[in-house]
């Protein structure tokens, strides 16, 4: 007798549950349900996510191109899964937590914007060519060198691969920079930046430097998000040393020691 209640009380539980949350399977196969995706058509019927230049921000970020979730909300980074707008708050970048539906105050009062690449909305980032991407970069160029920010975040690092034409970059500060001072903007003018050049308070600087991170989308797995949050906390640190008056120099040293020590999909902070 107690086997045979433990199996009808567990029978009465499953359909209990099953009660309550009708979606969640169908009734003939105990298969979930797949949501309907959105064909291509109903994707090239999505604008463009809004983006908002002004002159010199801190940051500028770079994103690749708007997911479904983002386009069809048009909202930067908004998939819930999207760890952007935790590791802007995490790492001190922006004081105040945020959701994607408040990221205009990312411009309005902390001086940083959002662009993407590539402004089609697709499933997924696979769904993109390279000739595509290749074909934005003139103007994302055009972009950088009009509201000329001082630094240059792309968060991806497929997405500085295709800018800088570099096979596998390094996560991180680039020891190159984008020289604003370049009329042609079609192709990136990257450049060695030269000795104390960072330092020079006489004017404001001809150039904008470059950082890479880990894409945030909750699909790479490659980086963890608390190897992420220390990609965020060396770009706050970069921040804080390029806007501050005069500008201090960046220490290699404090880069290292705010960034990961093993960068591989394995890791965990201790």
């Amino acid at each position: 007798m107690p086997k045979k209640a433990t199996a009808l009380s567990r029978s009465v539980r499953a359909s209990l549950r099953s009660a309550s949350n009708p979606v969640a399977a169908s009734p003939a196969t105990n298969a979930p349900l797949k949501r309907s995706k959105p064909t291509p058509a109903e994707l090239a019927q999505l604008p463009p996510i809004p983006e908002v230049l002004r002159p010199h921000l801190d940051i500028l970020f770079v994103g690749i191109n708007p997911g479904v979730v983002s386009g069809k909300k048009q909202l930067h980074f908004g998939n819930p899964q999207n760890f952007f707008w935790k590791g802007l708050y995490q790492s001190n970048l922006i004081p105040q937590s945020i959701a994607p539906e408040d990221g205009y105050r990312l411009w309005s009062t902390w001086n940083m914007s959002i662009v993407n690449l590539v402004q089609r909305t697709t499933p997924s980032t696979s769904d993109l060519s390279r000739q595509e991407m290749r074909d934005a970069v003139p103007d994302l160029c055009r972009k950088i060198s009009e509201c000329r920010p001082k630094t240059v975040c792309f968060v991806g690092l497929g997405i500085y691969e295709i800018f800088a034409a570099q096979t596998k970059p390094t996560p991180g500060l680039q020891p190159v920079v984008y020289d604003l001072s370049e009329a042609e903007a079609g192709k990136p003018p990257l450049r060695p930046l030269a000795p104390n050049e960072a330092l020079n308070s006489d004017e404001p600087p001809q150039f904008a430097y470059l950082f890479v991170m880990p894409s945030t989308s909750g699909r790479t797995t490659t980086y963890q998000n608390p190897e992420k949050l220390m990609y965020f906390k060396q770009l706050r640190y970069i921040r804080d040393c390029v806007s501050h008056s005069p500008p201090r120099p960046i220490d290699e040293s404090t880069l290292a020691d705010l960034g990961p020590q093993h960068k591989s999909r394995y890791f965990k902070q201790e």
